[in-house]
């Protein structure tokens, strides 16, 4: 059977969508699965060994008709997409039953209420890989990455390059693309600065363009020990530069899931927004860790701002206590690797 398996958003969603993939391949290893995404997305999956092929959607759409697929599995929602696969005839066509159009696009569908944010993206992404597939549940595998031979030799190049005395190379990433409310720029900076004293510590600040306001904020008091990656790296690029490291600490954003998928240590900073909350977004990996604001949030798809009694909560995670996250799971994952840090 020919599956096409769509996840069309953004990069860390397209990240907790590949134990659904791995788990289906495992679950009917005849199958011959197609990862339909954005083409922003394409570096996450090109070298993925559960697909067969990646087709990029809206830009494949013409195209898709040629493939005669017998079944799709859309992880996110989308009416135009649903309706296309609809026209193509696709004999079974399963996602979640959010809008009142999937009920009439989808025949095998699955109600779910993300917006209550009750479980996390991965485990819901597996119940719909469950409901075309079949099969118990359990425990779903955590998200790996795959990369290329060259995208691996250009991750150690960096470091033999940018920090060839390191014995532990961070990333500080403290941008999020508006994605959800962030821990204040400022102590990214003041965190990048403490781990970049730390002895055999060598500390990069990364970011694409669009978080170039946030960057520029966080090297401002981050000091002339921490050098400034942002925009220097297409994704591709990027993803070979980070396999090189050991640690990336960042708010709820593709690169920190893409770190935990890596086998980085990895510590992301959340908003206490049930929507963006940790419990449903946070980083899944051996040696990944989420912090949060200890608060109950009144707010439910947002933060309420200045309205909030509790504003601005994400400011009350300390510098401190990211730090130690930071080194304990840096220490661990040393550990495991028989590394010294």
């Amino acid at each position: 059977m020919k599956v096409l398996v769509a996840r069309t958003d953004r990069l860390g969603d397209v990240v907790l969508s590949l134990p659904a993939i791995a788990w289906l391949k495992a679950r009917r290893p005849e199958w011959q699965l197609h990862a339909l995404v954005a083409a922003g997305s394409v570096p996450l999956v090109e070298h993925d060994p559960h697909l067969a092929a990646v087709r990029v959607w809206p830009d494949d759409a013409a195209g898709l008709a040629d493939e005669r697929y017998d079944a799709a599995l859309l992880l996110l929602y989308d009416r135009e997409l649903a309706v296309r696969l609809r026209a193509l005839g696709i004999r079974k066509r399963v996602g979640p039953l959010s809008k009142w159009s999937s009920w009439a696009l989808l025949n095998r569908g699955v109600w779910q209420r993300r917006s209550h944010a009750a479980r996390h993206e991965r485990d819901l992404n597996g119940e719909l890989a469950r409901r075309l597939a079949g099969g118990a549940g359990g425990e779903w595998p955590a998200p790996r990455l795959h990369l290329s031979v060259a995208q691996h030799e250009l991750g150690a190049a960096f470091r033999r390059r940018a920090a060839p005395e390191a014995a532990c190379v961070v990333f500080v990433h403290p941008g999020s693309r508006g994605s959800s409310l962030t821990w204040p720029p400022r102590h990214f900076g003041v965190l990048a600065r403490r781990l970049a004293s730390r002895a055999g510590w060598r500390v990069f600040m990364t970011g694409g363009e669009a978080d170039a306001p946030a960057v520029a904020a966080a090297a401002a008091t981050a000091g002339p020990a921490v050098e400034v990656l942002a925009a220097r790296y297409e994704l591709r690029e990027f993803l070979g530069v980070l396999s090189g490291g050991d640690l990336l600490v960042g708010p709820s954003t593709g690169p920190l899931h893409a770190a935990a998928a890596l086998g980085l240590a990895a510590v992301g900073v959340y908003s206490p927004v049930p929507v963006q909350s940790m419990r449903r977004w946070g980083p899944l990996g051996p040696h990944a860790t989420a912090l949060a604001p200890h608060v109950r949030c009144p707010g439910r798809l947002e933060c309420l701002g200045e309205r909030c009694g509790l504003w601005n909560c994400v400011e009350t995670v300390g510098v401190d206590e990211v730090e130690q996250a930071a080194v304990a799971a840096v220490g661990a994952r040393a550990a495991e690797r028989g590394e010294r840090t």
